[in-house]
């Protein structure tokens, strides 16, 4: 009997150490991304989409592998995973491949690697170790400011460079986000945002190309340049006219199918989603990444110490700014970025990145204080 009840426990504990709540959601969030990829895809599941599932797939297991790994092997192995993450973008200006007059990628064989991608969660566990590191019940003044400020400033240069300014604007927002939550005195604080303006205001003027500056034009007036840079944003908003309350249903949206939509799968999968299944469509996918971003919150307040909760706080940040920055240029109220939307965008280095930090929250999870 006894040998008989030892499995059985097994199965129990191992079932009860699943976040059943970060699967769920996620589950639901990649279903729906699939769906939509087929719709963007217009039914081709060669190519493209073929290659993307590889990528969730891939992404899966290795989000499984992080979710059982005690999350506390992050903290000794941070520093130098991030150097490792530095050294992989160092590497893409010799060995990257270029596509659309961009070098961002690095090739293995038949797949091609962003390593900026990879380097957001990189960012986020070397921050989180210096943070947790800290001497608790401290308030954090203008000196703890300058090593994590050098620590995502560095990668943010490369990436930028590349040229990248999405990815870089996410890496920038997910660590300010992160050292905004410190116990940071008001001094530091203000010191903090009139940085980030600062950075802003530099890469206004040296980093970024003209093509990038015209896009606030273009956001602010898209009518006035509704032949060229304007229509994307135009057709975008009539696809999510078009949905209106209950969609058109799925591969049945006019500006996908007639390709009035273009760039539907990478950077306004979220026009094609909401013209087909409309506003109650939209609201619920919204509120499935609303709570994924919630539950995260949630972790970091059960997580045993600091650097558990600074992880959760760090990934969840990666996925709202994500997300918010996406639908916001897709209504028209940002500028357009090619910021994707978490697991909707074609793209499978950002793909196997959201996959990791799920990883990551399961790995919390599972050593949090349960009530």
């Amino acid at each position: 009997m006894t040998s008989l009840g030892r499995p059985r426990s097994l199965h129990r504990r191992i079932f009860q150490s699943i976040d059943w709540v970060l699967v769920t959601l996620v589950a639901g969030i990649v279903t729906l991304a699939l769906i939509n990829l087929n719709s963007a895809g217009q039914g081709d599941w060669t190519g493209k989409i073929q290659t993307q599932i590889r990528w969730i797939g891939l992404g899966t297991f290795a989000a499984i592998f992080v979710a059982v790994l005690d999350y506390r092997i992050f903290h000794r192995v941070a520093y130098a995973a991030y150097i490792f993450g530095l050294a992989l973008l160092g590497a893409v200006p010799v060995f990257g491949v270029m596509r659309n007059e961009a070098r961002r990628w690095l090739e293995f064989g038949e797949y091609q690697f962003q390593p900026s991608e990879l380097m957001k969660i990189l960012l986020i566990m070397a921050l989180a170790r210096y943070i947790s590191d800290l001497p608790p019940k401290e308030h954090k003044r203008l000196r703890h400011l300058v090593p994590p400020f050098v620590m995502f400033l560095v990668p943010v240069v490369l990436i930028v460079t590349q040229p990248d300014l999405s990815t870089g604007i996410i890496s920038t927002l997910v660590a300010m986000t992160i050292l905004a939550l410190t116990e940071l005195t008001l001094k530091a604080l203000l010191t903090l945002l009139s940085a980030g303006v600062g950075l802003f205001m530099l890469g206004w003027g040296f980093f970024m190309h003209k093509y990038q500056r015209s896009r606030i034009d273009v956001w602010l007036n898209p009518e006035a340049y509704a032949d060229n840079e304007g229509y994307q944003t135009i057709q975008a908003m009539i696809g999510v006219g078009n949905g209106g309350f209950l969609g058109r249903g799925v591969g049945q949206g006019t500006q996908n199918v007639l390709d009035f939509l273009p760039y539907g799968d990478t950077d306004f999968p979220f026009a094609v989603y909401a013209e087909e299944w409309g506003f109650v469509g939209a609201a619920m996918v919204l509120t499935m990444f609303a709570c994924l971003v919630l539950w995260a919150i949630n972790l970091a307040s059960q997580a045993r110490d600091r650097f558990g909760a600074l992880l959760c706080i760090g990934v969840a940040s990666m996925f709202f700014w994500h997300v918010t920055i996406n639908v916001g240029m897709v209504l028209q109220l940002l500028p357009v970025t090619g910021i994707t939307i978490p697991l909707f965008s074609l793209g499978g280095s950002n793909a196997l990145a959201m996959m990791l930090g799920i990883g990551i929250l399961m790995s919390v999870s599972r050593s949090r204080i349960r009530p």
